[in-house]
């Protein structure tokens, strides 16, 4: 049996299509790039992969994220889950510019959908 609560402090607005949270959460893309020249030239996040202290674990080290995810491939994406209390794209965007090997270029945007497979 199912019990509907619609009061708004209990969430009764969520709408389909857009992604919900329940606690403070937010999903980031990022697309680490090396360049800052606008070449969006993708850094390939594999160089020294599963290695400490290679960039990836850098970022992940730096980031704290709740859940992460970066394709074996040479795109530079990085997928992540972090508690979004005070953090926002353009605040990891500028914490990520400070590591060597990655550009002013690097792109963070909130994300708006969740796949998993």
């Amino acid at each position: 049996m199912a019990t509907y609560d619609v009061t708004p402090a209990n969430g009764g607005a969520n709408a389909v299509g857009s992604l919900e949270a329940v606690a403070q959460h937010k999903a980031f893309l990022i697309t680490v790039r090396s360049t800052a020249d606008g070449s969006n030239t993708a850094v390939d996040l594999r160089a020294v992969d599963a290695a400490h202290g290679s960039l990836y674990d850098l970022i992940l080290r730096e980031l704290q994220p709740v859940m992460a995810f970066a394709a074996d491939a040479n795109t530079g994406v990085i997928h992540v889950i972090m508690d979004g209390h005070g953090v926002d794209a353009a605040s990891i965007a500028a914490r990520l510019a400070g590591f060597d090997g990655v550009g002013i270029d690097t792109a963070v945007a909130l994300g708006t959908a969740i796949t998993v497979s």
